[in-house]
């Protein structure tokens, strides 16, 4: 890695943001800065997404919020919808395939519940995830592996 301590401000500020806000924007957001693509543009476009719909049956807010910051550092300068930068629109598809592959491969599943061991729906459930601060053991491990990852990615020159 290129820029150690940068990485390493970069993820403590992506940790806070999580365990406060939403994995996705973390996730997104840390991505962002890396890669200095706009943060106050495309923040957004992870607002929503909070324990994965709080139902955590779907998947897991980094790797959505990692997918969408590689899109945008895909079609980063272009002008036009992914459909018209087919070059950058397959990078995007080849690289998102393999961060959810090796995730899968890493943990065993993709799907928020499943990895948390949370039942957003259920109060009681995420009252004790945040008591104990179960982040530590699961949610930390899967922002660390993803940011990582997608660093590598792009050290390889892969996008």
């Amino acid at each position: 890695m290129k820029d150690l301590e940068v990485f390493n401000q970069v993820l403590t500020q992506a940790y806070k943001r999580m365990h406060c806000y939403t994995c996705a924007e973390a996730s997104l957001q840390a991505l962002l800065t890396l890669w200095n693509l706009p943060l106050e543009d495309y923040s957004w476009a992870t607002g929503g997404y909070l324990g994965a719909i709080l139902s955590g049956e779907t998947t897991c807010g980094l790797l959505i919020g990692s997918t969408i910051a590689i899109g945008f550092r895909c079609g980063k300068e272009k002008r036009k919808i992914p459909e018209k930068c087919e070059e950058e629109r397959n990078i995007a598809i080849q690289v998102v395939g393999e961060l959810y592959t090796d995730f899968l491969e890493e943990f065993g599943s993709t799907k928020c519940k499943e990895l948390s061991n949370v039942d957003f729906k259920k109060g009681e459930e995420i009252a004790n995830y945040l008591a104990t601060k179960g982040w530590r053991q699961t949610c930390d491990r899967f922002l660390d592996f993803i940011m990582r990852k997608c660093v590598s990615m792009t050290e390889e020159g892969k996008f």
